[in-house]
């Protein structure tokens, strides 16, 4: 098998110098890494993507000092062992 990169065969040296079964370990660790790591962005922005198309954006004509001011008009004051929260 021919290399492409001097890394390429340092990673091919070093794990043909492990048993069977860390090969195998391995194999995990670079898929994961390749998956979660490396190809990380694209997906990201894609379950970003699917996220929203899912649950929609906020539509409200109300001004952000109007919501907020409704937000806390709706909140409800209660007593916690003697103090009002």
């Amino acid at each position: 098998m021919e290399t492409r990169t001097i890394y390429e065969e340092q990673i091919l040296k070093d794990i043909q110098e492990l048993s069977g079964y860390s090969q195998k370990k391995m194999v995990r660790i670079i898929r994961f890494l390749k998956k979660e790591i490396i190809e990380s962005p694209k997906e990201e922005r894609q379950l970003t993507e699917e996220f929203l198309s899912v649950c929609g954006t906020w539509e409200d004509d109300r001004t952000v000092e109007e919501q907020i001011n409704d937000i806390y008009s709706a909140r409800k004051s209660r007593k916690v062992q003697g103090e009002i929260i």
